[in-house]
């Protein structure tokens, strides 16, 4: 009896370890278990790269703080062109563009359709032409079907922060855009870090989903909340005495030498006035001499009469 019981205490002498072994396996996997369930619920609920990702996207639209507009074909073409060409310049073949002589980059139009396209949608149809104004220039030309855009123009601009994205339905959702003004020496705390500004506004901006993902379809504006308090920009106002000046005259650099002829021709306005106040004098000296010659010939005239009267008189007495 007794060499069974020893028997028995040899056989389960490594039921202790083979159990702890066991407990210990059983407390890894319930924790990488409950590890792996708490960063899926996370990033089911962290939606922040997806929110890069629209940001990255409507950057290009957001640095020129467009209009309101309920459809992208009623947005004018040259601001389709402005935007389409930016996120053209900004995407995935910027390295490839060659630039000219005036270091503007040359993008062809092709690529540019494409991205109207993915930015507004299939319904968005492009009328390639030159525009701009005399600081930001757009050239088009029709030889190589490409445009020369100036990219070194680009400065101080705002940038998108979304901060809400709101599905509405299947194929739409809502993203709540601020718009965040450029960091300046201001943004600097004690420690001298620059601290990422608040957005100056909001907007809503509304997505649709097509066959090659999301587009932009509409702008909005978000009830209650424009400007923050404080950050009301005042109205302009015209210069005093600028009221129907020319571009010359308010810009001295594009004046040029429009604003030394301007100053000649003053200065011979002054001399010609001169010359005509002499010629007037000249004028009515003569005429003061004519008046005197023509008072002497009436006096003249009223003597004779006088002497006639006066021999009438003497013959009627006699």
């Amino acid at each position: 009896m007794s060499t069974s019981i020893f028997r028995s205490s040899r056989r389960n002498r490594y039921a202790a370890p083979i159990g702890g072994v066991f407990i210990i396996l059983c407390f890894v996997g319930f924790f990488t278990v409950a590890s792996f369930c708490l960063n899926m619920t996370k990033g089911l609920l962290d939606n922040s790269r997806k929110k890069q990702e629209y940001e990255t996207m409507l950057l290009p639209v957001v640095i020129f703080d467009p209009v309101p507009f309920e459809n992208p074909v009623n947005i004018d073409n040259a601001s389709l062109l402005q935007y389409s060409i930016w996120a053209t310049a900004m995407g995935e073949k910027r390295d490839q563009y060659e630039y000219d002589d005036n270091n503007f980059v040359v993008i062809p139009a092709s690529d540019i359709d494409v991205t109207a396209q993915r930015l507004f949608g299939p319904d968005v149809k492009l009328e390639h032409r030159s525009f701009g104004d005399l600081e930001n220039s757009y050239l088009y030309e029709e030889a190589i079907r490409s445009y020369h855009v100036p990219i070194i123009t680009m400065t101080g601009f705002a940038t998108p922060k979304v901060e809400e994205i709101n599905k509405t339905s299947g194929d739409v959702i809502e993203l709540k855009m601020g718009y965040v003004p450029p960091s300046t020496i201001l943004d600097l705390d004690a420690s001298g870090n620059i601290q990422e500004p608040e957005p100056q506004k909001y907007m809503i901006y509304e997505l649709h989903r097509s066959r090659s993902g999301w587009y932009l379809y509409a702008i909005k504006d978000l009830p209650g909340a424009g400007l923050l308090p404080g950050d009301i920009p005042s109205p302009i106002e015209p210069m005093p005495g600028d009221e129907g000046a020319s571009i010359s005259q308010i810009v001295p650099e594009l004046a040029g030498n429009g604003m030394e002829s301007s100053a000649a021709s003053s200065e011979a306005g002054e001399s010609d006035g001169s010359s005509d106040e002499g010629s007037s004098d000249s004028d009515g000296d003569g005429e003061d001499e004519g008046g005197d010659e023509t008072e002497g010939d009436e006096g003249e005239e009223g003597e004779e009469e006088d002497d006639t009267s006066s021999e009438s008189a003497s013959e009627m007495q006699g």
